[in-house]
């Protein structure tokens, strides 16, 4: 198996994903918006800004419920797809174009990044994005993010629970998707992935490919945030409920603006 190093993520890479994403990620992420939106009640916060919004999945679900919140990603496939979106669905959201660790918005309640967006980063890289993301907050503003939790991947044989074999049809055309993934004792995750896609009676397609992302424990995330202006506020599974540093595959981290 060919060992894979982990750099920051380019805008390109999200390229090829950007028409199939929904597909298979937005019937899963429910939960995850639901998770979010509970949090950002519970701490009234009314402006959010979307960092690595993708197609939208967390920015329509908020707009819906009333959130005023603008939407960023560096990728501008992703972007088109959003905008398509929110032109179907007459929503009046603002998107742009952005690194999630230069971009400047403004100031808003709240900041986001989720699902496993930070991983993309290298942990400098993610050190940077959070002293930007602190520019983007109001006085007590939250960040909330979540990432695959690397004490519950590296106990026993956890990592094989991360393996996919997604089916689904859009229009006249059938994907499937296998992935299956590794760790090492640096906490980079690596994700090989085997894509099949046939359009109506046309010949099936077959593409390969593998990604990187960066996982942390708690431990390290509270260090890596305090250091960059932030006071922990607490931490939950993707699910809402209590973390479990050994049971929960992901942690969602809720911090405030020192």
């Amino acid at each position: 198996m060919t060992l894979l190093s982990h750099a920051s993520a380019k805008a390109s890479h999200y390229d090829y994903g950007a028409e199939k994403y929904d597909a298979f990620n937005e019937k899963n992420s429910k939960q995850t918006n639901q998770t979010i939106e509970n949090i950002l009640k519970k701490y009234k916060v009314k402006t959010v800004l979307d960092l690595t919004c993708g197609t939208g999945s967390q920015v329509f679900w908020l707009a819906k419920r009333k959130y005023d919140v603008t939407g960023s990603d560096i990728n501008a496939n992703m972007l088109k797809v959003a905008k398509s979106k929110a032109r179907a669905e007459k929503l009046d959201v603002k998107f742009l174009e952005g690194d999630m660790r230069t971009i400047q918005v403004g100031k808003f309640d709240a900041a986001i990044t989720i699902f496993n967006a930070v991983g993309h980063l290298t942990k400098l890289d993610f050190e940077m994005a959070m002293r930007n993301i602190h520019n983007n907050l109001n006085e007590d503003g939250l960040y909330i993010f979540d990432i695959f939790n690397l004490s519950y991947l590296m106990k026993d044989n956890n990592i094989t629970k991360l393996t996919i074999d997604w089916q689904t049809v859009t229009g006249d055309a059938k994907i499937r998707t296998i992935q299956y993934s590794t760790i090492d004792n640096d906490g980079i995750l690596a994700s090989h992935t085997t894509s099949y896609s046939q359009k109506g009676a046309s010949l099936q397609k077959k593409a390969m490919g593998a990604q990187t992302l960066q996982t942390y424990s708690t431990k390290q995330l509270k260090e890596m945030l305090h250091r960059n202006g932030f006071k922990v506020l607490g931490q939950c599974g993707i699910d809402g409920l209590k973390f479990s540093e050994s049971k929960s595959e992901r942690i969602v981290m809720i911090a405030k603006k020192r």
